[in-house]
């Protein structure tokens, strides 16, 4: 399957403005990258490692949420994913599976954090 995702129709301040090329996953796969272009966490692909493959979540500023997702490199499923709600969060938030990690990014506020804050807090960031 050959997937290129276009920018989420009314981007969120800061959100990418281009496309990931989701060749080789399935479309679970797609509609949770998607899912995360919606919510501004601007999906890239990072390096691969053994069996798997990565999607770096990385949200503007230091108090947007960042993390990964990890995909399998041949099957091109979710396998797991880990966000961490800005900076000042103290625990990462962690889900196993397809449904999950699609259930862990839905909780996901998106942040209007911008590059260079100063903030001392993300709740001083949010919409």
């Amino acid at each position: 399957m050959n997937t290129t995702l276009a920018p989420a129709p009314e981007p969120l301040p800061g959100a990418a403005e281009t496309t990931i090329d989701l060749t080789g996953v399935t479309a679970y796969t797609a509609g949770i990258v998607r899912l995360a272009q919606a919510k501004g966490l601007r999906p890239a692909w990072g390096q691969p490692r053994g069996r798997t493959r990565r999607i770096v979540l990385d949200a503007v500023g230091p108090h947007g949420v960042f993390g990964s997702i990890v995909i399998g490199r041949s099957s091109g499923k979710v396998l797991r994913a880990e966000v961490i709600h800005g900076n000042d969060a103290r625990v990462p938030r962690r889900a196993k599976g397809t449904n999950a990690v699609r259930a862990l990014l839905m909780e996901v506020t998106p942040s209007a954090c911008r590059q260079g804050c100063t903030a001392e807090s993300s709740t001083a960031c949010r919409p």
